[in-house]
Order: C-alpha cells, then sequence, then structure tokens
C-alpha cells in the first residue's frame, strides 16, 4: 500500500528537490501534487485526500501554519511535517502545538527526510492497525453477553460453594479441574484512565476491558493454557483469570506469558495495570485462597508502583515469617527524639527509614506493614509513661490497621506516622497547662463560633486522634460533637437575639452560618420558634 504525499513550497526549485528526494527514497510513497501556496494547497487536499502533507511555513496567500489549521478542519487524520529555516524556529514551534508530526530545517537532508518520512508512515499504519482492531472490538461487543457469566464467577472466586454455574453460558472451573491437576488465580487490576484515551473514545471502558480479556486469551493460547477471564462483577477495574496448570511450579513459566499481557496493555493500549498471580491450589475449594492471595499480592503496588507483575509465591519466599523491623537502637532513637521534641529529626528519620525499607529491591508490602505496626506499639509505649490516655493522641488498633487498608502509597505512610508523632509532641508539650483537653476544647468552641470548626479540624488544632476523641467527647459531655457544637451555637444565637438588636443574618453569622434562612431553620428545630418571634416573645415578657 502506497501513501499520498503532498508538497507545498513557494520556491519551485525547494518542491522539485523535496520530490526528487522522496522518489529515490524507496519508501511506499506517491507524490499526488505540488502546490507554490496555501490555497492552492487546499484545493489539492481536498481533491487528492493525502496521508502526509510537507509544508514550509513562509508563502504567499496563506501561509504554512494557517494551511495547517484550514487543512486539519478538512481532514483531521493528516500527517504535516513542516520545513523552515532557523529565523523561522518559533512558527515551527507553533505549529508543533497543532499537531504537526515534526519539522525539518533547510536545506533538507535526505537521511533526515527519508527518515521522518519512515516513522511517519509506521505511525499511521499502527493507527489504521489500531482503529480496525477497536472497530472489531465494537462489533464484537455488540453480541457478548458477559454479566452474567461475571457475576456468577465472582460469587465462585469468593466463595465457590455457593456459585451456582450455568454450563449453557459459560465454561465453568469444573472443565478445567477436569483437565488439569490444579488451578492458579490471576488478578489484574486497571489503573485509573481518562476517556478519551488513545484510540479508545467517551463510553468505551466496557470495550477496553474487552480488549484486555481478549488480549489475555491471545497469549494464554500461544501459551498453550486453558482457563476462564471474567470482570469482577463489583470491582469493575479488576478482571480475574482462572487456569489451569500441570505442577506446582509454574508461577515462573505463567509470570514470562503475563509479561506479554503486561507489554500489550503498556504498549498498545497506553494503559497501566498491575497484576498478581496467586497461590496453586488442587481443588475448587481453595479456589478463594488463591483469589485472596493474590489480592493480597497486590498490596505490594503500594511500595513497587504498577505496571508490575506481583508474584505471591515470590512474596511468600520473601516474607515467610514476621520479621522484628524496628531494633533496640531504632527505639532508644525514638524515644530520645520524642523526649527532646525535635519534630524536625523525627520527620527526617521516618522518611528516610520507610524509604529505605520500600527501595530494598526484595521488600514487600508485609514488611511496611509491620514496620507500621511496630511503630504504632513503640509510640504508645512512650506514650504510656506520660499518659493513659494514648488513644487521644494515637488512636487505637482498629484505626492503624483502617488506614494501612486504604494506603494507596508508601508516602501516605509517612505523612501518617509523621502526624502521630507531631501529635505527641504537642499534646505532650500542653499537657501540664490543662488537666483536661476536652475542658480546653470547649472553651476553644464557646470562643469561636463564628468559624468552620469540623471534628477534623480540632483534631488537627489539639494533636489529638479523631476517632477516639469523637468517643471521648460522647463521653464527657453526653452527647456527639456536631450536635454539641449546635446547641452552642443556638444559646449564643438566643443570647444575642434576647440582648441586642443585631439583624438575624449577623447572628446567623456570628454563629457560624453562612446563610439567614438555614440558620432560622436550625433554630426553630432548636427552640421551637423562629429567630424573629423568639426576640419577639422576650421583648413582650420584659
Amino acid at each position: 500500500m502506497n501513501f499520498k504525499v503532498l508538497v507545498l513550497d513557494d520556491e519551485p526549485k525547494q518542491r522539485k528537490g523535496i520530490i526528487a528526494k522522496i522518489n529515490i527514497s524507496s519508501l511506499p510513497i506517491t507524490i499526488v501534487g505540488e502546490a507554490g501556496d496555501g490555497i492552492e494547497g487546499l484545493e489539492l487536499v481536498l481533491r487528492e485526500q493525502p496521508d502526509i502533507v510537507i509544508t514550509d511555513i513562509r508563502m504567499p496567500g496563506m501561509d504554512g501554519l494557517d494551511f495547517i489549521e484550514r487543512a486539519k478542519e478538512l481532514n483531521p487524520e493528516i500527517v504535516f511535517v513542516i520545513i523552515s529555516g532557523y529565523s523561522d524556529f518559533d512558527f515551527a514551534k507553533r505549529a508543533i502545538k497543532y499537531g504537526v508530526s515534526d519539522y525539518l530545517l533547510k536545506p533538507i537532508d535526505e537521511a533526515e527526510l527519508r527518515s521522518n518520512l519512515a516513522n511517519i508512515i509506521l505511525k499511521i499504519e499502527e493507527t489504521r492497525k489500531s482503529r480496525l482492531e477497536m472497530e472489531k472490538l465494537r462489533q464484537d461487543k455488540e453480541t457478548n453477553l458477559e454479566n452474567l457469566r461475571q457475576q456468577v464467577l465472582t460469587r465462585m472466586v469468593h466463595d465457590p460453594k455457593h456459585a451456582a454455574l450455568s454450563e449453557e453460558r459459560i465454561m465453568t472451573v469444573s472443565d478445567i479441574i477436569e483437565q488439569f491437576p490444579y488451578i492458579l488465580t490471576i488478578v489484574l487490576v486497571i489503573e485509573p484512565f481518562q476517556l478519551p484515551h488513545y484510540s479508545f473514545r467517551v463510553g468505551d471502558e466496557q470495550l477496553i476491558r474487552f480488549a484486555i480479556e481478549n488480549m489475555m486469551s491471545d497469549q494464554m493460547k500461544l501459551a498453550g493454557r486453558d482457563g476462564v477471564i471474567f470482570q469482577h462483577a463489583i470491582h469493575q477495574n479488576e478482571m480475574v483469570y482462572i487456569l489451569g496448570v500441570d505442577n506446582l511450579n509454574e508461577s515462573t513459566a505463567v509470570k514470562e506469558w503475563l509479561t506479554g499481557v503486561l507489554y500489550g496493555v503498556n504498549h498498545y493500549m497506553r494503559l497501566e495495570v498491575t497484576i498478581a498471580i496467586g497461590s496453586i491450589v488442587d481443588s475448587m475449594d481453595k479456589m478463594q485462597k488463591s483469589y485472596e492471595l493474590a489480592k493480597l499480592s497486590l498490596r505490594n503496588k503500594i511500595i513497587k508502583g504498577a505496571n508490575q507483575i506481583y508474584d505471591y509465591s515470590w512474596i511468600q519466599s520473601h516474607t515467610s515469617s514476621r520479621e522484628q523491623i524496628m531494633k533496640e537502637k531504632d527505639e532508644e532513637l525514638l524515644f530520645s527524639l520524642l523526649h527532646e521534641g525535635n519534630e524536625t529529626a523525627l520527620h527526617r528519620w521516618i522518611a528516610q527509614r520507610i524509604q529505605n525499607l520500600v527501595e530494598f529491591p526484595t521488600a514487600t508490602y508485609s514488611q511496611l506493614e509491620w514496620f507500621c505496626v511496630d511503630m504504632y506499639l513503640l509510640l504508645r509505649k512512650y506514650l504510656l509513661e506520660k499518659t493513659e490516655d494514648t488513644k487521644l493522641v494515637i488512636g487505637e488498633m482498629d484505626d492503624l490497621q483502617y488506614w494501612l487498608q486504604n494506603l494507596t502509597s508508601w508516602h501516605e505512610a509517612v505523612h501518617q506516622i509523621q502526624s502521630q508523632v507531631t501529635n505527641i509532641i504537642h499534646f505532650l508539650a500542653k499537657d501540664h497547662l490543662v488537666k483536661d483537653v476536652m475542658d480546653e476544647i470547649k472553651q476553644y468552641l464557646v470562643m469561636n463560633l463564628h468559624e468552620n470548626i469540623s471534628l477534623q479540624s480540632i483534631a488537627e488544632r489539639f494533636f489529638i486522634h479523631p476517632t477516639y476523641f469523637s468517643k471521648r467527647f460522647i463521653d464527657k459531655y453526653g452527647q456527639g460533637y456536631s450536635d454539641f457544637l449546635t446547641q452552642l451555637r443556638m444559646e449564643k444565637a438566643a443570647e444575642w437575639l434576647r440582648g441586642t438588636n443585631m439583624k438575624v443574618q449577623e447572628i446567623a453569622e456570628m454563629v457560624g452560618f453562612e446563610g439567614a434562612a438555614y440558620f432560622s431553620s436550625v433554630f426553630k428545630k432548636s427552640h421551637g420558634v423562629s429567630p424573629k418571634e423568639f426576640r419577639q416573645i422576650h421583648r413582650q415578657s420584659e
């Protein structure tokens, strides 16, 4: 297949020279026209429908930039190459912003021109091939009835005993067990993306997942494998692949062909994915375990990032037993810096310690989790020497487990532990001044009713843990923080309504409400009458 090329330059000698160099390049190119200005060039674009246009910038009538803009409106698929002198470099940079493929400086070098055109041809071929594949996928998708299959198989990996498989609709895992002595679960997670993306249009989310299914299936067949692949019915960005294997030592071989899947998704679809391999099991009843271990292996993305393949067997071999991450010298240093109140040094030490841990070649997520748990226990141990109220400052173990489960990056762990250290230092620094921090918080609320005082902002201001603070607050005052704050605001508003002539809007703002309407609604709910009625009642009684 030949590619059609159009050449524009207001100097005939330059045009002829470019055409001559193209003709001897042995590339699959046909010159379909030449022109000396942009106006004539547009006529040729309409008539010849070129694939590639080589154009000068400075031309009479219509210059190269205006020509490119108009020509793209006529045919967005055309690839443009501009030619320019050194003095035109700023124009060339502008043209690149219009989507121009490349620019060449005069005088045109024959080898550079050929290389440039060869690269463009390759890109056009890849784009057309991708478009054809996308069209085929769209056609396939119209006849693809996957919802039932996804739901049934999702139930199976979560609870094999209660998944009723329909042999008429799906290939059952029982079929795999009959063919292979072992099964293995693989999980592929598609990292967040935004459409339009590369060749995919808005609304093509399912098409992307369908394309990845096909890619997995193709790689499976090339490797002589057999299995079932489906999209998780709940986690829409998750693909699950149940694979039949012949022996217990096939994880390495499986990882090799999964590398081809990873490359294909990265290179051809321009998407980021993370793949995890679970454990090899010998029955359907154990398939849930294989799936759960694959999901556990995915956690290693937190320290090593996406676009990786995480193999449970490899991870297990490097974290076979619970390690003591924090040593005695670490405890001594930590306690010493806490005693000094050296917040900067502690932050730096925490950041460096975690960075060293995750950058170690054989590091696993479990080791990061162990470090975080050890740090929490050490901080709690230090606090117990100063106060019995450790939960108020750093929370409970359940809080630690919650934020560990919600980590998306190891940097978040650094920030979380640094925040705990900051809480300890500032809490203890003021502890001798205030016997009960809850009383100080109440005093602060009374003095700052006009502010937007959220529970989180109070926790940060007083260096206490928000979850435990909420529990302590209820124990202390018999009601939740939000209700208590509203009560304080309504009491202060009633006081000002009785004793001042301030407008309702002004009072609303003084007690933290932006609008009088919402303030009036809350006040009426609290006092049974509107602010205006409340004022009238109390003035009549005086």
